[in-house]
């Protein structure tokens, strides 16, 4: 049976959820994690579904959009937020507030737009259409509401469902593109060694690229090859030429540390392989204590530990604290992991933020660092969390 009403949390200081009708049109799309437009207060804010189920929908105001095809929050992403909420006795929209990038939650804004001019039809419905063309044809939802002094979305509903009107839903504005990025994708598979040997000879350039994209996921930007991994344009167009790879294009990234230089993988003593071991026995929940004076390559340890999750395809989460988030730092893990990892942090432009956290919700990228607001990054099939300098006070 669809489900006539839904329950909403608003990024308002609300102790309970509010209750939305949803209308027949947008039942697919209203689902638990999904994103909504609603009307709040004489205007529209964004909101997240928790629940949808029956009930009566009198009195009840409309969902006015869904913008996304898929709920943009994932479950466990949404159980932590509700966690949080219950934990510090604190609003389930602030919470959310906080797991969600503010450019996420921009104000979209219902626009609607006038197909037949000149249509004549009754009551309510003639008024919204004069007021359309007055607007020259084309204004909010909202603004018409205004106008009006009434609401309006139901009459707009109506004319919509008899093709007088267009409705769409405005992204909330994110900053500029980034444009697109060219990117070298591996098009054949070559598990073993023999067949490594057989393709590439001594072609050592060539096999060392291949196996740098395969590390990285199988599809990585040219930038990074070429700036970061020092592979010259020569063998990259050289592993197309022997039909193991395709050049494409994707859609780049807003990321500050970009053009950060790798820093190269350090070699592990004996006792850093010892401590190696001892975190992959740990099992699922479990917990470890990296302790060890300054220098003695504690990082190192952990970053090899996380290899071994991301080649199994999970993902990780490394928080350090704000003041050691510095481009040293990024180049470290980049070191190891590539154009996989995003970076999050108080210093992000909001379109910055947003790239960054699609990036890791789609599994594009698969480790994130940041300071504490990123351990509510929507990492893909978390496999590990690392704390570093977990004794700095700004954790707490």
């Amino acid at each position: 049976m669809t489900p006539l009403v839904c329950s909403v949390a608003l990024p308002l200081p609300s102790p309970h959820p509010y209750r939305y009708r949803i209308p027949t049109a947008l039942a697919d799309r209203v689902r638990r994690g999904a994103r909504v437009v609603v009307p709040v207060r004489g205007g529209e804010m964004v909101g997240i579904v928790l629940e949808c189920g029956d009930g009566s929908v009198e009195g009840l105001k409309p969902v006015y959009a869904a913008p996304d095809a898929e709920p943009l929050l994932r479950e466990p992403l949404l159980a932590l937020a509700q966690w949080v909420a219950r934990y510090y006795a604190a609003p389930i929209g602030l919470a959310l507030r906080a797991a969600l990038p503010a450019a996420l939650w921009g104000r979209s804004r219902l626009v609607a737009e006038l197909r037949v001019p000149r249509a004549t039809p009754g009551g309510a419905s003639r008024e919204v259409i004069a007021a359309l063309e007055r607007a020259g044809g084309r204004t909010t939802g909202a603004a018409l509401a205004k106008k009006l002094r009434r609401p309006v979305w139901d009459t707009l509903q109506r004319l919509a469902r008899a093709g007088v009107v267009a409705l769409e839903v405005e992204p909330p504005d994110l900053g500029p593109a980034a444009g697109r990025a060219r990117t070298l994708t591996l098009t054949r598979s070559l598990p073993s060694l023999l067949e490594r040997d057989r393709v590439f000879g001594r072609a050592a350039r060539q096999r060392a690229a291949y196996e740098a994209i395969d590390g990285l996921g199988g599809e990585v930007e040219l930038a990074h090859l070429t700036g970061q991994l020092g592979f010259a344009p020569a063998v990259l167009r050289a592993l197309v030429e022997r039909g193991v790879a395709r050049f494409g294009e994707r859609q780049a990234l807003r990321d500050p540390f970009r053009d950060v230089a790798v820093a190269s993988p350090a070699d592990l003593t004996a006792a850093q392989r010892d401590a190696v071991r001892a975190l992959h026995g740990l099992g699922a929940g479990e917990t470890a204590l990296l302790f060890g004076v300054t220098g003695s390559g504690k990082t190192v340890v952990y970053l090899e530990a996380l290899r071994d999750e991301v080649a199994q395809g999970r993902g990780a989460i490394v928080l350090v604290p704000e003041i050691a988030l510095t481009p040293q730092t990024v180049a470290r893990v980049r070191g190891v992991f590539g154009d996989s990892v995003s970076v999050l942090h108080s210093g992000l432009s909001d379109g910055e933020r947003a790239d960054a956290w699609r990036a890791l919700a789609s599994g594009r990228r698969r480790v994130v660092v940041g300071a504490r607001s990123a351990v509510f990054a929507p990492v893909a099939n978390l496999g590990a969390i690392v704390v570093d300098e977990e004794h700095d006070a700004s954790y707490k």
